[in-house]
């Protein structure tokens, strides 16, 4: 599920919608939140930036990425070990993992079924941060970059909590708001958290 449909202006892309698709190393399933336009300079098939919520049931490798920087952020109360080029890394829940899609990474000591999400861009074409955001009462969430040009993007996920939105309404449990270039939208949360996703160009198209 792309995010073509928010050029314009901000829109939600329904958790309820998606598919579940295997990981590319057939060890995992994930669903895909939001994904941007074609990467520059990368294969016709990969977009800039793909933002996808995996679960995790057993211990197992991760697919590998050449040419993508990952940040991956924990979702259940559990966290998750992974370990990355030989190295043992602790995440808890709503802690941000950063590691190069080329590295070796494997979810390690897993006892039961657990949700990651995970921000992949493109090295070269698009770079972006990750922060989970506590959210008890109102907020505007604003995407940097001119109106009209497609560039940049702010995603907000729903990870937790009750959050609407004046223009969209109730938002459900990993729901997403997409904001394009230049937008903005007012979110209200009680007892929230959002998975809070800035993506930007790295060079000029």
């Amino acid at each position: 599920m792309g995010s073509e449909g928010a050029a314009g202006e901000p829109s939600v892309l329904r958790a309820s919608a998606r598919d579940v698709v295997p990981w590319r190393n057939g060890a995992g399933t994930t669903t895909v939140v939001a994904e941007g336009p074609p990467a520059e300079g990368g294969p016709a098939t990969e977009p800039a930036w793909r933002i996808s919520i995996a679960t995790i049931d057993r211990s197992a490798p991760f697919s590998e990425f050449a040419g993508v920087d990952r940040l991956l952020m924990p979702l259940s109360p559990a966290g998750l070990d992974l370990v990355i080029d030989g190295r043992r890394v602790r995440g808890e829940a709503f802690d941000v993992l950063p590691f190069a899609g080329e590295s070796a990474v494997e979810a390690v000591d897993v006892r039961g079924t657990g949700l990651d999400l995970n921000l992949m861009t493109w090295r070269g074409s698009a770079a972006g941060t990750l922060v989970a955001r506590h959210l008890d009462g109102e907020l505007t969430l604003r995407s940097p970059g001119t109106p009209g040009t497609p560039s940049s993007w702010t995603v907000a996920v729903v990870v937790e909590g009750d959050v609407t939105s004046p223009t969209h309404g109730a938002l459900a449990l990993h729901d997403a708001v997409v904001i394009p270039s230049g937008g903005a939208v007012q979110l209200t949360g009680r007892a929230a958290v959002i998975a809070l996703a800035v993506i930007e160009p790295t060079r000029a198209s």
